[in-house]
């Protein structure tokens, strides 16, 4: 038993073999694949703006305020007060806060 936990512990202090590795090919190659990421990028670039811009105007564009929801006696029970000083006020309760 032990002196398989030194072999194992031995394996585990030797390097590991180190992996080569090859990147690219030719310079030709490597500049059409460069060419290529270029074009996707130039080809996704406006399109993300486009969505960019279209998601802005449709979240700040003025709609109807949904109603509260209804108010539970069950909600919002505490036993002692918040150590924030905001007695009753959640810590990310803005509404709450801004009453106060």
């Amino acid at each position: 038993m032990s002196s398989a936990l030194i072999k194992g512990l031995r394996r585990g202090l030797r390097p590991a073999a180190r992996r080569v590795r090859m990147h690219g090919g030719s310079p030709e190659e490597v500049a059409a694949g460069m060419e290529w990421w270029k074009k996707v990028t130039l080809a996704t670039v406006p399109v993300v703006g486009v969505a960019l811009l279209a998601n802005l105007y449709l979240e700040f564009s003025h709609h109807a305020h949904e109603a509260e929801g209804p108010t539970y006696v069950y909600m919002k029970i505490r036993n002692k007060p918040y150590p924030w000083g905001k007695g009753d006020c959640n810590f990310f309760d803005l509404k709450c806060r801004r009453n106060e």
